[in-house]
């Protein structure tokens, strides 16, 4: 089943190579406020401290453009903590909370990623290494466990700092934390079948509020709560095969557009259907008011339901990921 998935992370960078997107409106909507922080260099340990962005809780996890380094800034004190990795392959997989990630280590082995497993609270563990089909890894939901499959498409789910388990095929998501697969177009945990999509689900997306998000084909998105169908959404031909980034309640999605984040309404969504944010790569906030673009140069944090003010600090993102704390 995670096949199906990786194919369409392939044509997914295919797609946003070949630019296809609309005339971008760019930044933010219309009369909302922007400013462009300053950067501070704080004495202890030589970190910097940037401004805080009002009402935007938790720790955004970057990995910079140019050296792919990772680094940690929170957002309520606007303080970087020390340097995760000085240097990655600028792919970064953060726990939604806790400071556990994996941390993309080499070049891919034919379809999987190699990474190793970090832990900022305790930066001296040795957690293991592997190597991620498709580069995809997913964390439960407690940030607790991560889980994948190999090239040879063993899957694994494990427990940081305990043990780990086989799984019985590749792991789609964490429901709950608890693993679930999918076959052809079924949503299955152990215990049974979580949801019937109206088609073969290509990727899956556990919300914050408990609803779910499924990808169909690479063609529609569909959202569940408790089994039922509450929202769907067709895609437009140009964003077919793409892989959103869906919101913590599965009511928006963000795709890249050439140099760009463009925002699609789900169904159910307050924020406004199509707008597009300038930057390649993008992050939501936990309780998704706001959201991170990062581009070559700038980390431009949006919010979405208050005017779509915005506040821009002066360090490149290829790679955002924001925790809870």
């Amino acid at each position: 089943m995670l096949l199906v998935v990786g194919f369409a992370v392939a044509d997914s960078l295919r797609n946003e190579a070949a630019g296809d997107a609309p005339e971008p409106r760019r930044g933010t909507t219309e009369g909302s406020a922007t400013s462009t922080a300053t950067v501070e260099e704080g004495e202890e340990l030589g970190r910097s401290f940037f401004p805080t962005v009002s009402g935007a809780g938790g720790v955004i996890v970057i990995a910079e453009t140019g050296s792919c380094a990772v680094r940690e800034f929170d957002l309520p004190t606007g303080l970087e903590l020390p340097n995760v990795v000085a240097r990655s392959t600028c792919q970064i997989w953060a726990a939604p909370v806790t400071g556990k990630m994996a941390v993309g280590v080499g070049e891919p082995v034919g379809d999987a990623v190699p990474f190793r497993f970090i832990d900022t609270n305790r930066p001296g563990r040795d957690l293991g290494a592997s190597e991620a089909l498709f580069g995809i890894l997913l964390w439960s939901d407690d940030g607790q466990r991560a889980a994948w499959c190999t090239r040879r498409r063993v899957g694994i789910d494990l427990e940081l700092g305990a043990g780990r388990r086989r799984l019985p095929d590749c792991p789609a998501a964490y429901i709950a934390n608890e693993v679930a697969f999918t076959v052809r177009n079924e949503l299955l945990v152990e215990d049974g079948t979580v949801l019937t999509a109206s088609g073969w689900i290509t990727s899956v997306h556990f919300g914050r509020d408990g609803s779910i998000g499924v990808v169909v084909e690479g063609r529609r998105i569909e959202r569940y709560v408790d089994a039922r169908l509450t929202h769907a959404l067709d895609l437009l031909e140009r964003f077919q095969g793409r892989l959103p980034e869906l919101s913590p309640d599965n009511c928006s999605a963000l795709f890249r557009a050439r140099d760009n984040m463009q925002l699609l309404d789900v169904g159910c969504s307050p924020s406004q259907d199509g707008i597009l944010f300038a930057g390649a790569t993008a992050a939501w906030s936990p309780d998704g008011r706001w959201i991170a673009v990062g581009g070559p140069t700038e980390l431009t944090f949006v919010n979405l339901l208050e005017g779509g003010e915005s506040v821009t600090w002066p360090v490149g993102a290829a790679q955002i990921a924001w925790r809870r704390g």
